[in-house]
């Protein structure tokens, strides 16, 4: 940024201006958001867009950067909330071209306006910040930057950068060490992923969780927070648990083929059983591999410790358990039959598109839309006596990394993209995370069976049966290993009856949203969540 003072001054003045500001925010700014990867209604027309609120953040050498959320007013009726810290440099400082908004040349300024989180110096700036604890003050608003235990020994700054993988989020590398990622779309409360992180880490010591290390909270007009980013410890993984099963899948279609396994003697395992991989036919145990059976226990041991640990508090209303009741029971059909009826439109508008085995399982689900809206409906909480706890919320294996030394950590609380940010904090049962993870065993199942890079010599009718066989195999493994050590340490789920009760109930909900999500990023898919909507059916 400029070295000298009257420039930067003259910089505080030009983008305090109201004139250039608005200006700015509606033709500039916002021809940068659709740029991003994070701006999220790209297809939507803006009708208002505005500088909402803003907080300068002086650095060193007189430097500004400016934290401002925007509002944009779309015409069909909504609005969203973004973050981006604005800053100016010199034209000749090196930035990512990322980074530049806009080549200013106004009221004698010139440089580069910048989001500066690509400025290394700004980078460097707020991680002090967060170790300094010093709030930021402004009238009605403050910034509060917050250290974690992950931080507490003040580690000093090192290097930093700016991840690639920037979607919906920020990410930024401290040290080699940690992670800061900057939450770009806003809500107007705390983001359940820093509330679960710094729970987890800092009151609940589960330990397969990026330790809770700091973040950067806006307090408006005294009372709502809004989370602007959190800080956590690395975790030095080899890939997320997705890729892994996936290429685990293959293996034991591979061991078929290569063995000439008669699939009808392949043993089968009922649906929502509970097994052990010792009640394994042993010729089974050798197509699925047992290294595979002993990584399918450890995550289910780690999912549940998870939720032992949300189950722990007992005094804060945030985090603490509470029962099945009818205002949980109205706000649960609500919620799913407006996503059910959404999704039988949408499959309705685009059945002649599918082709195939999907055009049929489409057509099914629309012809059984009377059944699948009354199993919804059907759901009583009077015949519930487990709990209800803060949860994960959108837990798959795409949400779980993978060590070396095949363990698990689970990252990302941020909750279902689609909800609301009140409904992703609503307490429910513990299952329905157990029931993303048999979607997710399912979709892996069926995402390998569908791959054409996979040139197996089986048919697709017996790719499908032994597929099943598996699935249904992996789930009780899973299951027996989750319901077993969360009972060791008395978390409340209810009896097999209530259990099975509930993972068919959110299983089904799982598929359902997953159609959605298909039939909007990569239609060719939507034939796995048919296919599981078609299989929790039959069972």
């Amino acid at each position: 940024m400029a070295p000298a003072n009257q420039k930067i001054k003259t910089w505080d003045e030009t983008f305090n201006d109201e004139s250039f500001r608005q200006g700015f925010v509606e033709r500039i700014l916002l021809n940068y958001m659709m740029t991003t990867r994070w701006y999220a209604a790209k297809t939507q027309k803006v009708k208002t867009i505005k500088i909402e609120q803003q907080m300068p953040f002086e650095m060193e050498g007189d430097e500004t950067v400016y934290f401002i959320t925007i509002e944009a007013n779309f015409e069909a009726g909504f609005t969203e909330y973004y973050f981006i810290m604005v800053g100016l440099v010199n034209e000749d400082v090196e930035v990512d071209k990322k980074a530049v908004i806009y080549n200013l040349s106004a009221n004698g300024v010139k440089g580069q306006v910048i989001d500066s989180l690509y400025y290394e110096p700004f980078r460097k700036a707020l991680y002090n910040q967060i170790l300094s604890q010093k709030p930021l003050s402004d009238d009605n608003n403050k910034l509060l930057f917050d250290r974690g235990r992950a931080l507490r020994s003040s580690p000093p700054y090192e290097n930093s950068r700016v991840l690639g993988f920037d979607q919906s989020n920020t990410s930024i590398e401290y040290n080699g060490q940690y992670f800061f990622k900057v939450y770009r779309r806003l809500f107007s409360d705390a983001n359940p992923d820093l509330e679960l992180t710094k729970f987890l880490s800092e009151e609940g010591h589960f330990n397969n969780s990026p330790r809770y290390g700091g973040s950067v909270s806006w307090v408006k007009n005294g009372f709502q927070t809004i989370s602007l980013g959190i800080m956590q410890e690395k975790i030095e993984n080899i890939g997320e648990a997705w890729n892994h099963t996936v290429d685990m899948i293959k293996g034991y279609f591979e061991r078929i083929e290569a063995t000439d396994a008669p699939i009808e003697d392949i043993q089968d395992v009922p649906s929502f059983a509970f097994v052990s991989p010792e009640e394994l036919k042993s010729d089974f145990r050798l197509l699925i591999a047992d290294d595979v059976l002993t990584k399918v226990e450890k995550m289910a041991q780690r999912v549940a410790e998870m939720h032992i640990a949300l189950f722990s508090n007992r005094v804060e209303t945030q985090f603490n358990p509470i029962p099945f009741n009818g205002d949980y029971t109205v706000w649960l059909k609500n919620r799913i039959i407006y996503q059910l009826n959404a999704r039988f439109i949408l499959v309705d508008e685009n059945i002649e598109k599918l082709t195939g085995l999907a055009q049929e399982y489409a057509q099914l689900f629309v012809n059984h839309r009377a059944d699948i809206t009354n199993r919804f409906l059907a759901f009583e909480e009077n015949r519930l006596n487990s709990c209800r706890i803060r949860i994960h919320g959108d837990l798959h294996l795409g949400q779980i990394l993978m060590t070396e030394d095949d363990d698990f950590y689970i990252i990302d609380y941020e909750g279902e993209p689609e909800s609301t940010i009140r409904d992703r904090k609503v307490k429910q049962t513990p299952l329905k995370d157990v029931a993303g993870m048999l979607r997710s065993f399912h979709y892996a199942v069926y995402a390998v069976i569908f791959d054409k890079n996979n040139k197996f010599q089986l048919s697709q009718e017996a790719l499908f049966e032994a597929g099943e066989k598996y699935y249904r195999a992996i789930a009780a493994v899973f299951l027996n290993k989750y319901v077993t050590t969360a009972m060791s340490e008395n978390l409340d789920i209810g009896y097999e009856s209530e259990i099975k009760y509930l993972l068919k109930y959110h299983l089904l909900e799982k598929a359902v949203y997953e159609i959605g999500y298909e039939l909007k990023s990569r239609p060719d898919w939507v034939i796995i969540p048919l296919t599981g909507i078609k299989q929790i059916f039959e069972d």
